[in-house]
C-alpha cells in the first residue's frame, strides 16, 4: 500500500492533469452558460453559513491565494494595493478620504477590514475558494462595502464598479452578477452587496471573485470591505462528497484556517485514519483520531509551503472499508 501511495503522489507532479480539467470544463458549460445577472437576495435561507470572513483582528497581509494586489503595512495603501487595518483617521490622500472608527463585524472588539486603493486594470481584487458545496443548490454571497472617497472632494471622481464572479476551478465563470457602482457617502455607510448562484451539477468547490471594472488611476476607486459570507439558501439536493477536505489551509497562527481538518459525510463509521506525505511521498503526519487538525508541522517544526497528498480510510458498519485521496496547499 505505501508503495503504491508514493507511486501515486510521484505521478501527481509527474503528469498533466489535463483530462480531468476537460471533462469539468465541458460540464460547466453544458450546464450552465456565464453571463451577467443582477444582485439577488437569498429570501429564505435553511442552510449553513458556509463562509464567514471578517478579516479577524489583527494586520496581517492575507495569503497570497485571497488578493493579487500587493499588501502595503500603512493605513493609506497606494494605486493597485490593500492593507489590513481596524481603523481609519481620515487623513489618507490630503484628507479625501473618511474616518472609519470601526470595522464592520458587530460584536467584535479591534476588529480588521479590507482597505482596498483600485489599480488601473479591470480584474479581481479579492477571491475566496469554497469548497464542499452541494450540487444543484443556491448559495447567496455578501459583502460589506463602503467608498472611501468623501464627496466633494474631487472634481471628477473614479467611482467602483463591482462585480461578484462565481468561478470554476477550470476558469470557466460560472455566473457574473454586476453589483454597479458603489457611490460616494457624506458619512461613513457600510452596505451590503449580495448575489445569488446554484452550483451546476458535477462540481463541488468553486472560486468567489469580487472584481472591480473601474480599471483606472486617478482621484478614487478607493473601498473599504469586511464580513464576506456565503450562505447556503436551500437544502442540499445533489449528495457532497463522503470526504471533504479543504484545498488550502494557512497556518500562520492568525486565528483564520491554521489547521487542516477532515470532513466525513457519512454514518457508521467503525475505523478513520487520515495520512498526510509530501511531493516525495514521505509520511509527515499519522492519526486515526476523526477530531485531530494537522497544524502544518513535522516533527515539532513548520513544514513549508508547498502541495500536500492526503489519504483518508474509513470503514463503515457493513465492514465496507474506502479510502480517498487528494491533496491540499500549505500556504504561511
Amino acid at each position: 500500500m505505501a508503495s503504491e501511495i508514493r507511486t501515486f503522489i510521484r505521478n501527481y507532479f509527474l503528469q498533466s492533469t489535463t483530462l480531468p480539467v476537460a471533462i469539468k470544463l465541458v460540464a460547466c458549460f453544458l450546464c450552465v452558460f456565464s453571463q451577467p445577472v443582477i444582485a439577488q437576495v437569498c429570501t429564505d435561507p435553511s442552510g449553513p453559513l458556509v463562509v464567514n470572513q471578517t478579516f479577524g483582528n489583527s494586520s496581517k497581509a492575507l495569503s497570497a491565494d485571497l488578493t493579487p494586489y500587493p499588501y502595503e503595512a500603512i493605513n493609506c495603501p497606494g494605486d493597485g494595493q490593500y492593507t489590513i487595518a481596524a481603523t481609519l483617521d481620515g487623513s489618507c490622500f490630503n484628507a479625501t478620504w473618511h474616518s472609519i472608527g470601526s470595522d464592520h463585524t458587530p460584536n467584535e472588539t479591534g476588529g480588521s477590514m479590507m482597505l482596498v486603493n483600485g489599480g488601473n486594470k479591470a480584474g479581481p481584487f479579492y477571491q475566496q475558494p469554497v469548497a464542499g458545496l452541494c450540487s444543484g443548490t443556491t448559495y447567496e454571497v455578501s459583502f460589506w462595502i463602503i467608498n472611501l472617497l468623501r464627496t466633494g472632494t474631487c472634481s471628477n471622481p473614479l467611482i467602483p464598479d463591482l462585480a461578484i464572479d462565481v468561478v470554476a476551478k477550470t476558469g470557466v465563470v460560472i455566473q457574473s452578477t454586476a453589483l454597479g457602482l458603489i457611490e460616494q457617502t457624506d458619512v461613513p455607510t457600510w452596505k451590503q452587496y449580495r448575489a445569488v448562484f446554484t452550483m451546476p451539477a458535477g462540481l463541488d468547490d468553486v472560486v468567489i471573485k469580487l472584481v472591480d471594472y473601474q480599471g483606472d488611476f486617478g482621484c478614487g476607486n478607493d473601498m473599504a470591505i469586511d464580513d464576506f459570507q456565503v450562505k447556503q439558501c436551500s437544502e442540499c439536493i445533489g449528495i457532497p462528497e463522503a470526504v471533504y477536505v479543504p484545498d488550502i489551509f494557512t497556518p500562520n497562527s492568525d486565528g483564520i484556517n491554521d489547521t487542516l481538518a477532515i470532513f466525513l459525510r457519512v454514518t457508521g463509521v467503525t475505523s478513520f485514519s487520515l495520512n498526510i506525505y509530501d511531493r516525495w511521498g514521505s509520511p509527515i503526519y499519522a492519526t486515526t483520531d476523526r477530531t485531530q487538525r494537522w497544524d502544518g508541522t513535522y516533527a515539532g517544526l513548520p513544514c513549508q509551503s508547498d502541495t500536500y497528498t492526503w489519504v483518508v480510510g474509513y470503514s463503515t458498519l457493513g465492514k465496507t472499508t474506502y479510502v480517498r485521496t487528494g491533496y491540499v496547499l500549505l500556504m504561511r
